[in-house]
């Protein structure tokens, strides 16, 4: 097995059943094959409740909001912390290759064929006002880094060595961010917002260690896309919306009773909802 599938289930309702879907996607693609899954855990959650695979390892894990408490009101901190801690760093070392993903995301057939050769990051939708996007760039201008892509997502695939060492700067950078950007208050989205610290972190943090060394795409693909999959889409991302396919409608039972079998399951949007299922 060359790929560690690394993720964070955090004690939420939500997260603990959209595991799930990585789950499902993980058997159904055939990724089985080629990758485990490491799903490191907030102490509380229960995993008898959870999918028992001989290819799924559970790692009780104290999350940083429980650890810190000037975190203590911003959960997505813990999906970026685990990968810094001493336990992430032995258990992961045994895989070349480390994919870092949330939980509310699926693996498609085309992942298992996937050969990794410089680091590979999704594409996220946080910098899209430009004052936002030119604050980035005035930051890392500051901070001594040059910028080459921008609204890298929060998904992304290294060799085992790199990944370790994005994931201390990434943290590191989102201390930095909270200490010198939101003394003051948190911001409104879209634009400059407390709320998505960690993709900006992640942003910065990926054109410091990589650089032009870096691919982005092919990860964090819209589940909103109504188009076939294509032979490089690896990874499909849950984002905010109320188009199809939507975790916020599938979260409100809104598919119960879809009619499964009108899916083409070669469409993205589709495939979300078949390996999701319609009851949540």
């Amino acid at each position: 097995m060359r790929i560690a599938i690394a993720t964070y289930i955090d004690n939420n309702p939500n997260l603990i059943k959209e595991f799930n879907w990585l789950y499902r996607s993980w058997l159904y693609s055939g990724s089985w094959t080629t990758s485990r899954i490491i799903a490191f855990h907030h102490p509380d959650v229960d995993i008898k409740a959870l999918p028992q695979e001989s290819g799924i390892v559970y790692v009780p894990q104290q999350p940083l909001t429980g650890i810190e408490t000037e975190w203590k009101d911003y959960p997505f901190i813990n999906s970026t912390y685990f990968l810094t801690t001493p336990e992430a760093a032995e258990i992961l070392s045994a895989y070349e290759y480390v994919l870092k993903t949330d939980n509310d995301c699926f693996l498609t057939p085309n992942f298992p064929a996937l050969k990794p050769r410089l680091a590979m990051f999704g594409i996220g939708l946080y910098a899209l006002d430009p004052f936002v996007a030119a604050r980035l760039i005035q930051i890392a201008a500051q901070w001594g880094i040059q910028p080459v892509s921008n609204n890298i997502g929060s998904t992304f695939l290294a060799r085992y060595s790199n990944a370790m060492q994005y994931a201390q700067v990434h943290m590191e950078y989102c201390r930095k961010l909270k200490r010198d950007e939101f003394k003051d208050g948190y911001g409104a989205w879209p634009g400059w917002f407390f709320g998505v610290l960690t993709m900006y972190a992640g942003n910065l943090a990926a054109n410091a260690v990589f650089g032009a060394g870096l691919t982005m795409g092919g990860l964090d693909v819209h589940c909103m896309s109504h188009d076939k999959m294509c032979p490089n889409d690896y990874h499909i991302h849950a984002f905010h919306t109320y188009d199809h396919f939507s975790k916020f409608n599938w979260r409100d039972g809104k598919y119960r009773g879809y009619d499964m079998t009108s899916l083409n399951k070669e469409i993205i949007s589709d495939y979300c909802l078949w390996i999701a299922g319609c009851e949540p």
